[in-house]
């Protein structure tokens, strides 16, 4: 799954999986289109669940700053609202 966020020039993703070894791994980047800066991150959970919580709060979190959900996100949107 992959999620995008954007507020003007200013972007953020993220991207949730498993690996091989069965953990959920929740990558973020953020940056802005406009100049080379970007910076990525990635955090390791132990389930979907505790991803899916993570993934909310962050949401929340970036609305509230203004950034504004890109039309890809849709479909997966609602599961995390």
């Amino acid at each position: 799954m992959v999620l995008r966020w954007q507020k003007q020039a200013d972007y953020f993703t993220v991207s949730v999986y498993q690996d091989l070894v069965g953990d959920w791994i929740l990558t973020q980047s953020w940056g802005n289109s406009l100049n080379d800066h970007s910076e990525f991150s990635h955090t390791v959970l132990s389930s979907s669940t505790e991803a899916e919580k993570y993934v909310t709060k962050l949401r929340l979190s970036l609305l509230k700053s203004g950034f504004q959900e890109r039309s890809g996100n849709c479909t997966l949107r609602r599961m995390y609202e």
